[in-house]
């Protein structure tokens, strides 16, 4: 049964779609989430994390037709490979090709775009009710501890939350092309 009613994910959702932040669990901590093809709002949440813009931010995705948004189609095989094999068992985050059509603070202004597509049936329900991919990150200051409880998350952000501390832990990154795990 899905953690969060229809009533109670709209007006989350609303927020999205106006181009606002929200909050929601990722697999270990509490994140950030916002339209990845938004400006606006990923400048919001480089704002609010004060994080360079260099970083670039983690893309959620619901289903791999999501990818085309994002990446070039088809991938090359090693990138393909890594997307069949690792995919959707949490907590992996993949660099894959970025379209360069892409926002620069979105892949940090490379071209690469850190992708994740989740496990997790309470992150795959907000993902499927966005209806696309979401931006990601933790909601912690850069560089402080990870939130892992609802009370963490700032009180101005409309937030999904879940009766449980999370477990603290962010996704590991793995790069395919280079066979190296970044984190």
């Amino acid at each position: 049964m899905p953690p969060w009613s229809a009533a109670q994910l709209e007006p989350w959702l609303q927020t999205l779609r106006a181009g606002g932040v929200a909050a929601a669990p990722a697999e270990g901590v509490y994140g950030y989430m916002a339209d990845p093809f938004n400006p606006a709002a990923l400048q919001s949440i480089v704002n609010l994390k004060q994080r360079s813009p260099a970083k670039g931010l983690i893309v959620l995705i619901s289903n791999f037709a999501q990818l085309q948004k994002l990446c070039p189609h088809p991938l090359p095989p090693a990138y393909e490979s890594a997307t069949r094999t690792m995919w959707p068992y949490p907590p992996v985050t993949l660099l894959l090709p970025a379209l360069p059509s892409l926002p620069p603070l979105l892949t940090g202004n490379r071209p690469t775009i850190a992708v994740r597509y989740p496990a997790a049936d309470y992150m795959l329900q907000y993902l499927d009710a966005f209806g696309g991919p979401l931006v990601s990150t933790s909601l912690n200051l850069s560089g402080q501890p990870a939130a892992t409880q609802p009370s963490q998350i700032p009180t101005h952000v409309p937030a999904l939350t879940l009766p449980k501390t999370l477990s603290g832990k962010s996704s590991r990154i793995y790069d395919p092309q280079k066979s190296l795990w970044l984190r």
